[in-house]
């Protein structure tokens, strides 16, 4: 499995960290998440010291987290706190600390850092999450598939015509210019005149008569941004943050963000069907390919017309390696869509 560190990755929604602990795979790292005292959400290796316990079976004592089996506690910096076998007045043992990870909850999610030392950047912000005048939710879906071409699907105009018939195109293709721009950690395909999307979903949100602005956006390390604009008060935008539990096994908080001129109420069940359903088939199609890969390997022929997949691999290797960014570049390809 490919992991790139020296960056922050989801491991849970905050919701779903209550009193109990729970087990979470990050980038293939087994964790044990809980609350601490104050509340604060702690991380170690799911693994305990003394006979390799999985510490997740276990509960929360006086805000440590203690093992299942012979109640060993550890706080969370990864410090043995208590062995309750021990007779009064007994030193602990010197223990080496379990592996702790940094944690922070921000905008709903618990991210932790993966790599060395302490973090050296923040965790990424989800645009617009909280501003006046928009609304957000948020979708956790597991994918069976590698991360680069969940990445790819969720960037990916042409197979909606296929996977998605009728909920935001259709087979009525026209051609249309695009710009490839990449440049520091991401790249954007910028659709300099697509006509407005058909489909159940544009046609019941979106003004008719107005032009559309469209931006899809990989941002490194696991992130997808599609952006659609019609004007200041109609705008809508799906970021997805993919976490790699196993090579083909990859858990996706989706952030759904719209500004719109019509009633929550309306809005926020309309698209939660909407855009649960277009997930779906979504997962369907990559389970299909996950299968496809595990028999035949990466065989794959490409291009130009796939318009972000190898600067996708190309930016995820080169940050796999630690290496200087690459040279930018920016290019226009005619696609039929």
């Amino acid at each position: 499995m490919d992991t790139i560190n020296g960056y922050w990755y989801i491991a849970a929604a905050g919701s779903e960290l209550k009193d109990k602990p729970i087990k979470r795979k990050v980038e293939g790292e087994s964790l044990v998440l809980w609350r601490d005292h104050a509340g604060n959400p702690q991380a170690l290796q799911d693994r305990c010291a003394h006979r390799g316990m999985a510490l997740s079976a276990g509960k929360v004592v006086n805000g440590c987290i203690q093992c299942p089996y012979h109640g060993y506690a550890y706080d969370g910096e990864g410090r043995l706190k208590d062995i309750p076998s021990l007779c009064s007045g007994e030193r602990l043992p010197k223990v080496k600390s379990m592996k702790s990870f940094t944690v922070i909850e921000q905008q709903e999610q618990l991210w932790v850092w993966i790599g060395e030392g302490d973090p050296t950047r923040e965790p990424f912000d989800f645009p617009h999450y909280g501003e006046e005048g928009w609304t957000t939710f948020f979708m956790q879906t597991r994918f069976h598939a590698p991360v680069d071409m969940c990445l790819e699907n969720f960037l990916d105009v042409p197979h909606t015509i296929f996977v998605h018939p009728g909920l935001f195109r259709n087979e009525d293709q026209d051609t249309v210019q695009t710009r490839v721009t990449r440049s520091g950690e991401s790249v954007v395909v910028t659709f300099l005149d697509e006509k407005p999307m058909e489909g159940i979903g544009p046609r019941l949100v979106f003004p008719k008569g107005v032009k559309q602005k469209h931006t899809d956006r990989f941002i490194l390390p696991s992130i997808s941004r599609v952006d659609y604009e019609y004007g200041a008060d109609h705008q809508f935008l799906i970021v997805s943050q993919c976490t790699q539990r196993e090579e083909f096994v990859v858990d996706v908080t989706t952030a759904i963000t719209w500004k719109l001129p019509l009633p929550t109420l309306i809005t926020r069940p309309f698209l939660k069907w909407y855009c649960r359903k277009v997930i779906q088939q979504d997962v369907d199609i990559l389970e299909i390919q996950g299968a496809q890969m595990k028999e035949f390997g990466r065989d794959f022929t490409h291009t130009k017309v796939d318009l972000l997949g190898r600067h996708i691999n190309a930016l995820r290797r080169n940050a796999m390696k630690g290496s200087p960014d690459l040279k930018e570049t920016s290019q226009e390809v005619a696609i039929r869509i």
